[in-house]
């Protein structure tokens, strides 16, 4: 299995920790890192910003892969051929319309099962859930997207921003009860890295479960 980083969202004084353990992950080469938006870029600002902010992480080599755009099967194949996929921010309701789209889901799990490595922000880091239903707080439906299913890579959801979406607070523990589902809160400059199904959580992460919510 490869390593899954789940991040809320980049700040000027991001988690120590988090840095610390990422430059152990994806410092000692270069790695090449395919970059995929949620929703086409054509000035290329998440990913120029994108790429400000992970040189604090590790040593990376940059390529960007827009699948809200037309992608041929050898521009396809070459994502997968990468050493990290990133996976940006926006709006998880459409990112999840184009990874499913491109048939991206079976092959993500496949590519994490053999050893890749995905790194999400915000909707990126949303994805890794078995579904999105918890994007409701914070998100809106702009494609009318019917299955909500998504790459299940980890067993809980992920609810990023933290920081400025506290207020939804009480509808997490209704929707932790009446779902069963876990959520894990992260703030910007936070995160969660999954190695080997083991968490290691860095920053103010809390967790809500059963209707009820308590600090990791």
């Amino acid at each position: 299995m490869g390593a899954l980083v789940l991040l809320s969202g980049f700040t000027q004084k991001d988690n120590v920790n988090l840095i610390k353990r990422m430059k152990e992950i994806f410092l000692d080469r270069k790695y090449t890192l395919s970059y995929i938006p949620s929703i086409t870029d054509k000035k290329l600002e998440g990913f120029k910003k994108a790429k400000i902010q992970l040189r604090e992480y590790g040593n990376f080599e940059f390529k960007y892969f827009d699948i809200d755009d037309f992608c041929s099967i050898d521009t396809i194949d070459a994502i997968f051929k990468s050493d990290v996929i990133y996976l940006s921010g926006g709006n998880a309701y459409y990112f999840l319309n184009n990874l499913k789209k491109r048939y991206f889901i079976t092959r993500l799990r496949r590519y994490v099962q053999n050893g890749g490595c995905i790194i999400g922000v915000c909707a990126g880091a949303i994805m890794m859930a078995k579904d999105i239903s918890a994007a409701q707080f914070g998100n809106e439906d702009i494609v009318g997207l019917s299955n909500l299913s998504s790459l299940a890579l980890v067993d809980f959801n992920f609810m990023p921003h933290w920081n400025m979406s506290s207020k939804y607070l009480d509808d997490l523990k209704k929707y932790s009860n009446n779902t069963g589902n876990v959520v894990y809160t992260c703030n910007d400059g936070d995160g969660i890295v999954v190695i080997n199904n083991e968490l290691q959580f860095y920053g103010d992460i809390n967790m809500i479960k059963e209707g009820e919510i308590e600090q990791v």
